[in-house]
């Protein structure tokens, strides 16, 4: 007959190794885990400064800098037609021209004349003597030393070499409203290119130049 002790003995033995299993099973569950969250990008403060990528600022590309762009040739030509000063239509040469502003011009006379040279640069030879007015119609007194006064010739509109013959006699000084002064200008004009002559007068920095075409063959 035997003893009890002996009958529960394998169910107690059993029992521990299920325990057991189940203790190791718990381990590497655990196990499992703590490496899946050091695997993760924001697992650790190392990880997640190693996983953020860094900003990177491209440099700008400057005019001469190797790759950069530079102004297409139409653009650059645009740009100096907007730089040149503004211009009114023009009108024959024995027509007054207006400026807009008040002030008016006129070209008294247009001479052929054989030019003196005078000075570094001056060449004697063929020239247009041009003789012109300016009156100040407006209320303040006009300053005459900043007038310009350009000629071209030629359909292709060749600018014109200033003269200093004896009789250049430019504007200067100051002008009254109402008066009227008179200024000389002497340019070199080869005499077969006188068909078309375009004088240009601007009588003041960014007042628009009053403009007179015709012929002076």
């Amino acid at each position: 007959m035997s003893r009890p002790e002996e009958g529960r003995r394998p169910s107690r033995v059993r029992l521990l190794l299920a325990l057991a299993a189940v203790a190791l099973v718990a381990l590497v569950a655990v196990f499992v885990l703590v490496r899946g969250d050091d695997d993760e990008p924001g697992g650790s403060p190392a990880a997640t400064a190693s996983s953020t990528p860094a900003t990177v600022t491209e440099p700008s590309l400057g005019a001469d800098a190797p790759g950069a762009q530079a102004t297409p040739p139409a653009e650059a030509s645009q740009a100096a037609v907007d730089d040149l000063p503004p211009r009114q239509a023009p009108v024959a040469l024995d027509q007054p021209a207006a400026a807009g502003d008040g002030v008016t011009a006129t070209v008294a006379s247009v001479e052929a004349i054989n030019g003196f040279g005078q000075g570094r640069g001056n060449v004697s030879g063929p020239a247009l003597r041009v003789t012109l007015t300016i009156t100040n119609g407006t209320d303040d007194i006009l300053d005459l030393g900043g007038v310009a006064v350009d000629l071209t010739h030629g359909t292709d509109a060749v600018p014109a070499s200033p003269l200093d013959d004896r009789s250049h006699a430019p504007f200067s000084g100051s002008l009254e409203p109402g008066e009227t002064a008179e200024g000389v200008y002497v340019f070199s004009v080869p005499p077969d290119d006188r068909g078309t002559v375009t004088v240009s007068v601007g009588h003041r920095a960014g007042a628009p130049f009053m403009v007179f075409t015709g012929s002076a063959g």
